[in-house]
């Protein structure tokens, strides 16, 4: 399979830079668990700066959309809230939200029995709402979040992963602050309710409809593993041996259990051979919106037990509901340590895990 890759250079901040490269490649989508016969993966281009954004929003080409990604963990007193920030406003213009809990199968569905929460939707779903936006498999897609938010990663790894072509789906590093700094225009004020991009998913009646988006790939199992899957992995007697390695993206309180879920009813620890990575270690300190420097990000892997060998194990991905492990699936990829075939995300995470009396938990 053929497929064109666009390419965004790299700028400094407020430097604004030229615009696309185009070249060919093939991808060979493999299943998980299959032996890499790469030694070294490859870095990706995926991560662009806020200059090379807006260079891009000012072509205004029908072919280059935006989307904000942006979603926030829904406890405490006064949580954020990636959708409403997107109604009131600051949005750049001609965006459209990818609201992550809304593309998903319904909570008590045949999809979800479990009741998961933005669990990755169906490739009929996920065309049906690609079709709702606009958006051509052709196009080029730049995901961005509002200010401080660490969460926007799922979005993104979601429009990679479910049919999207990988290589047109960028992910801008920065702020909307930043972008107003280096001289993106911004939309201001609420949006009304009949605002085309509001809708809701349980109001297309895309069930009963054929989606005109074509995804690239029906094999949907690739990108996610379910329990069955991450309990056969635990239960391998030599955990180096194993057929992949799962690294858990929550805190390390968390991960040995001293410190409480955010979520009420889960039991405290990690799964027998985790290795513990906290997403946040890989941002940016002072801009949530960013990855520290790829070379940095590596080093906190490998630290972390994660082989520099691309021929090693497969990757697992996990972490609370399975938003913040896209972070991590990111971060391997962009840092060059494993390819996008050889990790997957356990997309029930430590919600489903946690919650159930028959899973191993271990606290050491």
């Amino acid at each position: 399979m053929m497929k064109r890759l666009c390419y965004i250079g790299i700028a400094t901040k407020c430097s604004l830079s030229s615009g696309f490269i185009t070249t060919q490649t093939k991808t060979t989508h493999r299943l998980l668990f299959q032996t890499s016969r790469m030694m070294v993966a490859k870095s990706n281009n995926n991560l662009v700066t806020i200059p090379d954004a807006i260079t891009a929003h000012k072509q205004n080409s029908k072919h280059i959309k935006f989307i904000d990604g942006s979603w926030h963990m829904p406890v405490g007193d006064n949580p954020r809230n990636g959708r409403a920030e997107f109604i009131s406003g600051p949005r750049i213009p001609g965006a459209f939200y990818y609201d992550i809990d809304d593309i998903a199968p319904a909570m008590g569905s045949d999809d979800n029995p479990k009741k998961l929460p933005h669990m990755k939707p169906s490739s009929k779903m996920f065309a049906s709402a690609m079709d709702q936006m606009g958006i051509l498999p052709s196009d080029t897609l730049f995901v961005y979040a509002t200010n401080d938010c660490a969460f926007y990663h799922r979005a993104y790894w979601t429009l990679r992963s479910c049919g999207h072509d990988p290589a047109l789906v960028k992910l801008v590093q920065g702020s909307l602050d930043e972008w107003k700094e280096c001289g993106g225009e911004l939309e201001e004020g609420q949006l009304g309710e009949e605002d085309e991009r509001l809708f809701r998913m349980s109001d297309l009646g895309w069930e009963e409809k054929t989606p005109t988006y074509q995804v690239m790939s029906d094999n949907e199992d690739v990108v996610v593993v379910d329990m069955d899957q991450v309990l056969d992995i635990v239960n391998q007697k030599d955990s180096d041996a194993a057929d992949a390695v799962i690294v858990d993206a929550r805190s390390a309180g968390r991960f040995v259990g001293t410190a409480p879920e955010p979520r009420p009813g889960l039991r405290g620890g990690h799964m027998p051979g985790a290795l513990n990575v906290p997403f946040t270690d890989l941002l940016d300190a002072d801009d949530k919106t960013k990855f520290r420097p790829m070379d940095e990000v590596r080093d906190i892997f490998i630290k972390a037990g994660v082989s520099p060998d691309a021929s090693s194990r497969k990757v697992v991905c996990s972490c609370g509901s399975g938003v913040t492990a896209a972070a991590l699936a990111i971060g391997l990829e962009e840092c060059g340590l494993r390819n996008k075939e050889d990790i997957t995300i356990f997309d029930g995470s430590w919600i489903e895990w946690g919650s159930s009396d028959s899973t191993p938990i271990v606290t050491d």
